[in-house]
């Protein structure tokens, strides 16, 4: 087994490879078994078994977000069995694929909604189906919980549907204070999907850069389904944007990070990425030019191993640290890798955590209702509990479970790691993202003593960010980042 390698050039401090009590006990002391996993069932095998429905793309070029959602959803039902008392009635995995339709997804929801035997949904399909689906959810009495997309910045979740996934406006918020009170920039560009999640996504950063005050001079709403997306960047090129924020899945923003690479747009340092913001003579000479080397940005979606050999010299991402699953030593993030190592003989580096979290939760509130209760008003009293990542809350007012204190920032580091090889994902924690005054930490005061060196006590002020021992722990004079 790996183990967990750091490695420190002079500010910078990385951690490689996985901690040496990985594999740790999951809850009832033994992991699955290896070649307990299976590939979708679009029915259930048993004519008795609880229905955990999940509702995804599991084809086209959307797959990934489907197959991460499987894979995480079928070791998440996995676990749930293994922990049922003898006479408890087990439950079973259904997946459907929406083939990335939102007619189509709404259409498969009510299919599983109608069966009396399934207890909720995961959903990772395209977002703007989901609240189209309450009323066979409330009639059913049973929640769906949302992996991907932000429905809460939106305003759209309803009654029975909920999200694990982080809101756009907390994304937003993190990357408005960077962007402003870090790097100094003035001006930004961003780049969205043409989608309805995509409009969320561009008035959640609309809204925060205006907090911010920063001058969104220009959005872009690209075609997903195009295959060169130059046209849309010399847009942004015109206006001279210094940061550039991007919204959309891992494929993607492959893509559009590699027509920048053939533009030959090219960012050194915050210096190099300055217009509006740099000093005067610069401003002129730099001005109307087509000079154009911003600092790229990117939403949650883009922190995936189909980015890593694209990322440009000091791109960071927002997500939470749990993220980092596959590598930080947080407890609960090593039974769900050890449980999924064992389960897929792999490590997790997409977004599987996601929908095991909402397995989970479906399988808790199935555990602490009553007969005829409604399964989404059992979910509302859950109250920071974790699962495989970070503690879920829910309420009637509140159906979105991540804190946007969690929320913070991610990029690759600007030395090689030690094991190239590695299949392990490269990015890493920016330090100073997971902080507001860029002194101190926001990492939950639960987890500070798996992350950072010599970790005050819980009642204590939360630990400087300098002493964060994954991931990048520069300063704000880092000219890179």
């Amino acid at each position: 087994m790996a183990h967990l390698a750091r490695a420190q050039a002079g500010r910078l401090l990385l951690c490689f490879g996985l901690t040496a009590a990985l594999l740790v006990a999951c809850d009832d002391g033994n992991p699955p078994e290896d070649g307990a996993a299976g590939d979708p069932q679009p029915t259930a095998s048993a004519s008795d078994s609880r229905i955990i429905g999940l509702v995804g793309t599991l084809s086209g070029p959307l797959a990934w977000r489907g197959e991460d959602a499987f894979e995480g959803a079928d070791v998440s039902v996995g676990d749930l069995n293994r922990r049922l008392d003898g006479e408890e009635i087990p439950f079973e995995l259904v997946s459907l694929d929406d083939e990335g339709d939102p007619d189509h997804a709404v259409q498969l929801i009510e299919q599983l909604a109608e069966s009396p035997r399934t207890v909720g949904i995961v959903y990772a399909g395209p977002p703007e189906a989901l609240p189209r689906a309450e009323g066979a959810l409330a009639a059913a009495g049973i929640p769906a919980i949302l992996c991907y997309g932000d429905l809460y910045g939106a305003r759209q979740l309803s009654a029975h549907v909920f999200q694990l996934s982080p809101s756009y406006l907390w994304q937003g918020r993190t990357l408005g204070r960077y962007i402003a009170a870090d790097r100094g920039y003035r001006t930004v560009g961003v780049m969205a999907e043409d989608s309805p999640d995509g409009s969320t996504a561009i008035s959640a950063l609309r809204q925060e850069a205006r907090r911010a005050g920063l001058r969104l001079r220009r959005t872009v709403a690209y075609d997903p389904a195009a295959d060169d997306f130059r046209g849309d960047l010399r847009v942004l090129r015109k206006a001279q944007v210094e940061a550039l924020v991007v919204h959309g899945g891992p494929t993607v923003v492959a893509s559009i990070l590699s027509d920048l690479r053939s533009m030959g747009v090219d960012y050194r340092g915050t210096a190099d990425a300055r217009v509006a913001s740099a000093p005067r003579r610069q401003r002129r000479r730099r001005s109307g030019t087509g000079y154009w080397r911003p600092q790229v940005m990117a939403l949650d979606l883009a922190i995936s191993d189909k980015t890593d050999q694209l990322i440009p010299l000091g791109m960071v991402a927002s997500d939470t640290y749990a993220r980092g699953v596959h590598y930080l030593p947080i407890p609960s993030f090593e039974r769900f890798s050890a449980s999924f190592e064992a389960w897929w003989a792999a490590m997790p580096t997409g977004w599987e955590l996601r929908a095991y979290d909402s397995a989970q939760v479906i399988g808790w509130a199935t555990k602490n209702a009553s007969d005829g209760d409604d399964l989404a008003e059992v979910l509302e009293t859950l109250d920071g509990k974790r699962f495989g990542g970070l503690p879920v809350s829910f309420g009637p007012d509140d159906h979105t479970a991540v804190d946007e204190a969690t929320v913070g920032l991610w990029t690759l580091p600007t030395v090689a790691p030690e094991a190239p090889d590695s299949p392990l994902l490269e990015w890493v924690p920016l330090a100073r993202g997971f902080s507001i005054n860029g002194q101190r930490t926001t990492v939950l005061p639960e987890d500070w003593r798996h992350l950072f060196a010599d970790p005050p006590p819980k009642t204590a002020p939360p630990p400087r960010i300098s002493t964060m021992t994954f991931g990048v722990t520069s300063s704000r004079r880092d000219p890179i980042r």
